[in-house]
């Protein structure tokens, strides 16, 4: 595949036009650059290079490469969507990965993840028809939806196009599935493997998700996922101490994510006595979870609001818009729920900007199948 930023102006220095993960630069095959971008209040840095974007299209074709992962700074969509544009022109069988997409902040993690979606593309396909032809034998009651990184779960027209929500999402449904076992919808959960264990919440049947963390694959991404603090076998009597200690905020729960961590979750239990619960399934943990997701929406967006009321407008509108994602991703009418909305101020001493982070999901219901 092909890297494509849209930058104020090019890198220095050719170290700088690289990704600094090396996962990153092992995917991508060319990359170049074209002035434009926008800063973070929206406006524009420079005026966007056509000429630029049309050479580029043309470079991407005569190396037959039918992939690019296109991302400029600022929060604006419009230049990539110009390049995008002219980029088809030149090439139309291309297929384009825009980092507004994906949404988030700063350059590299919006870049990676733009990069990682890309490469994901054939392998999204491949699964979506496997499980696609697996569900329709079933009957045509049984429908076919995919498990994501926050806990939630996507159709497969939205997995074909940003596969990236599909990471993480095997950890999300392991949380899920521990909290559902043990008969509560707010737990500390310990999933516990044959050599390590790791900690993380469930609030009201969702995960605690956070972007910007580490992928399983080695690098920063946008997209949510479970936030888990991971530990050696050798600290299990002081962590199932910790989990006993949280029942105030739900259950305890000890999940042996595998049947390797069996013998380890017994002995955490017991050293926890009545303050733990233990989740020894006979199914995967993380297939129970995945058959209780919803469908689900995460926005990442930075807002100029100067006045209280300004922020409380911008927020309703993402709310909004997140609502709509989760309707669109299959909700039931009326069950769309915002399970979490937030305002952060980024310092900026003379204007008033705010990070907000919003999720949606879809209320748990009876009916239906996965």
């Amino acid at each position: 595949m092909a890297a494509l930023r849209v930058l104020p102006r090019p890198p220095d220095s050719p170290a700088l036009a690289g990704h600094p993960s090396p996962l990153v630069r092992s995917l991508v095959t060319w990359r170049s650059t074209v002035r434009g971008g926008h800063d973070l209040f929206g406006n524009e840095l420079a005026a966007l290079d056509l000429k630029a974007a049309e050479e580029a299209g043309r470079a991407v074709r005569d190396l037959g490469l039918n992939t690019v992962a296109l991302t400029a700074t600022g929060t604006r969509a419009i230049h990539e969507e110009v390049v995008a544009s002219r980029l088809l022109e030149t090439c139309p069988e291309l297929r384009l990965c825009l980092s507004h997409e994906a949404g988030g902040l700063g350059l590299l993690e919006r870049e990676a993840t733009t990069v990682v979606n890309a490469a994901l593309l054939d392998v999204a396909e491949g699964l979506i028809t496997i499980c696609g032809q697996a569900t329709n034998a079933l009957g045509p009651r049984v429908t076919c939806w995919f498990a994501t990184g926050d806990g939630g779960r996507v159709s497969a027209q939205r997995l074909r196009w940003m596969p990236v929500v599909g990471l993480a999402a095997t950890p999300a449904t392991a949380l899920i599935g521990a909290a559902v076992l043990a008969g509560t919808p707010n737990a500390a959960v310990a999933l516990v493997e044959a050599s390590h264990i790791g900690v993380g919440a469930v609030r009201d049947g969702l995960p605690q998700v956070a972007s910007g963390l580490p992928k399983s694959v080695g690098v920063r991404t946008v997209d949510p996922q479970p936030v888990l603090t991971l530990g050696a076998v050798d600290t299990a009597p002081a962590v199932g101490a910790l989990l006993a200690g949280h029942t105030g905020q739900g259950k305890g729960v000890v999940a042996a994510y595998n049947a390797g961590g069996n013998a380890v979750a017994e002995a955490m239990a017991r050293s926890g006595g009545s303050g733990l619960t233990l989740v020894r399934p006979e199914a995967d943990i993380a297939a129970v979870g995945a058959a209780c997701t919803e469908p689900s929406a995460w926005l990442d967006l930075l807002v100029s609001a100067d006045t209280p009321q300004q922020l409380e407008t911008e927020q309703l509108y993402a709310e909004r818009r997140a609502l709509g994602m989760v309707t669109a991703n299959g909700a039931q009418p009326g069950s769309e729920r915002i399970a979490g909305s937030v305002a952060t101020r980024v310092g900026f001493p003379r204007r008033r900007l705010y990070r907000l982070q919003v999720r949606a999901s879809s209320r748990t219901t009876k009916e239906g199948t996965s």
